[in-house]
C-alpha cells in the first residue's frame, strides 16, 4: 500500500470493515497476517488512525453531524490547463462559467454535487466532485491520461499482431500486443454472443452497487460505477463464469508462462457498469513500482468489455502512452510481473475514461500466482 515515515501520514480511500495493517519496511510488497505489527478495521465515522494507539471512531453525535452537514459552502474552482475551459453545474445547466487559464471561481456548492469542464469544442474532460462538506479546492489540470482520453486521440496501433489457438473454445484469435513488456494486449471478438449476457444476469440478479464507499458516503470521486462480484462456481464447473476464468487463465499462461491456476481460490470476477459521467482515475491493480514479486500477489488483469459506451469510455495507460477504445465481446489483458521476476514500474497504471455517451459495461478478472485451497487470495494483503 505504501510507507509512512517517521511522523507522516498516508491518506487512503476505504470502506467499511476494510483491514489495514502494519509492519516494518520490506523488499517483499505482500504478505501475511502472521507477519503484522498491528492492524486496524475501518468503521463508520474513523477519520484517522495512528499506529500504535487505539483507533479514533467518531461518537453518534458527531457522526450525525457529519451526516448533516449539506449545507452550501464556498469552494474554489482553479483552471490549472494553458487553455480557457468551461465549468457546468450538472444539476443546472444554467450555472455555466467560462474560466480563464490560470483563473478562479468561486461558486456555493453543497456535498454530493458534480461540477463538469468541457473544452472549447465542448468534449468533457474532467468532473469535479463535490465527496464532503467544506472541500474547498478543486482544479483542472491536464494530465497524460485527460490527453489520451480525448476523443481526438485515436486509439493505440499494435506493435504486432499474434495468432492464438484458444483450445477450450475451439477458436483462433488474434492477439493484438500492444506493448511487450509488460504485456498489454487488445483481444477482439475474445467473448462470444451469451458470455457477457449471461454475467449480466449474474450481476443484476446479485444485486449491483456502488463500486466504492467511504464510511457513510456515497460520492467518491476517483471511481464513480455500480458493481457486483461473480464468485467461481462450485455447483456448476462448467458455468460461463467458470469457463471464462480457465481460458484468461490459460491465455496468461500461453503469453507470459506464467503459473496461476483458475479456481476457488483466486479473486472473484468484477461486474461493473458506468453511466455518463462515470469513470475510474488513475490507479494500478497491482504492485506497480519496481520490487519483487511476492507469493500470492497479482499478477495479471483482464478486462472484459462486454458492452462499449457510444462516446468516452476508453482504458489508456498515461506512462506507456496507450490507448484502448472498447469494443463490444473484446477485453484487454495487461501483466506486470515482468520476466526478471520484478513488478512494473508504472507502465499498467491505467484509467477508465469519462464516459461522455451511454453506457459501459466491463467485467474485470485478477490472477494470482501461488493461491490454493490451503491459501486462498484472501489471505494476502495485495
Amino acid at each position: 500500500m505504501g510507507t509512512v515515515e517517521p511522523g507522516g501520514e498516508f491518506n487512503v480511500n476505504t470502506y467499511e470493515g476494510h483491514a489495514f495493517g502494519w509492519r516494518p519496511p520490506a523488499q517483499s510488497e505482500t504478505c501475511t497476517t502472521d507477519e503484522l505489527e498491528g492492524t486496524v478495521h475501518a468503521a463508520r465515522g474513523m477519520e484517522r488512525h495512528v499506529f500504535g494507539e487505539k483507533p479514533r471512531v467518531l461518537d453518534a453525535h458527531a457522526r450525525k453531524r457529519e451526516q448533516e452537514r449539506d449545507d452550501p459552502f464556498e469552494a474554489h474552482f482553479t483552471n490549472r490547463a494553458a487553455y480557457a475551459m468551461r465549468l457546468t453545474d450538472t444539476k443546472n445547466a444554467s450555472r455555466t462559467v467560462d474560466v480563464a487559464p490560470g483563473a478562479t471561481r468561486i461558486w456555493s456548492v453543497r456535498r454530493g454535487e458534480h461540477y463538469d469542464w468541457t473544452s472549447g469544442d465542448g468534449e468533457l474532460l474532467y468532473r469535479s466532485v463535490i465527496e464532503f462538506y467544506d472541500q474547498k479546492k478543486h482544479d483542472f489540470k491536464e494530465e497524460l491520461h485527460t490527453a489520451l482520453c480525448a476523443e481526438k486521440t485515436p486509439p493505440s496501433e499494435p506493435v504486432r499482431v499474434a495468432e492464438y489457438r484458444d483450445e477450450l473454445d475451439g477458436r483462433d484469435l488474434q492477439v493484438e500486443i500492444l506493448r511487450e513488456e509488460p504485456l498489454i494486449a487488445y483481444l477482439p471478438n475474445w467473448t462470444k454472443p451469451g458470455d457477457c449476457a449471461d454475467m449480466e444476469g449474474r450481476a443484476l440478479r446479485i444485486g449491483l452497487a456502488d463500486a466504492q464507499v467511504f464510511g457513510e458516503r456515497n460520492v467518491i470521486a476517483d471511481r464513480r460505477a455500480i458493481s457486483a462480484n461473480l464468485e467461481w462456481s462450485r455447483s456448476n464447473e462448467t458455468s460461463i463464469t467458470n469457463h471464462l476464468i480457465k481460458r484468461a487463465f490459460k491465455l496468461a499462461e500461453n503469453l507470459r508462462s506464467y503459473d496461476v491456476t483458475p479456481g476457488p481460490f483466486q479473486e472473484p470476477l468484477n461486474f461493473i457498469q458506468y453511466a455518463h459521467g462515470g469513470e475510474y482515475r488513475p490507479h494500478c491493480d497491482g504492485v506497480c513500482h519496481r520490487t519483487p514479486y511476492a507469493r500470492g500477489g497479482r499478477v495479471a488483469t483482464l478486462i472484459h468489455y462486454c458492452r462499449a459506451p457510444e462516446v468516452g469510455g476508453a482504458t489508456v495507460f498515461p506512462k506507456a502512452r496507450l490507448k484502448v477504445q472498447p469494443q463490444d465481446d473484446s477485453a484487454v489483458l495487461f501483466t506486470y510481473k515482468q520476466s526478471d521476476g520484478y513488478m512494473d514500474d508504472g507502465n499498467t497504471l491505467h484509467t477508465g475514461c469519462l464516459l461522455r455517451e451511454g453506457v459501459k459495461q466491463i467485467v474485470t478478472m485478477w490472477m494470482r500466482e501461488d493461491v490454493h485451497d490451503g491459501e486462498p487470495w484472501s489471505d494476502f494483503l495485495s
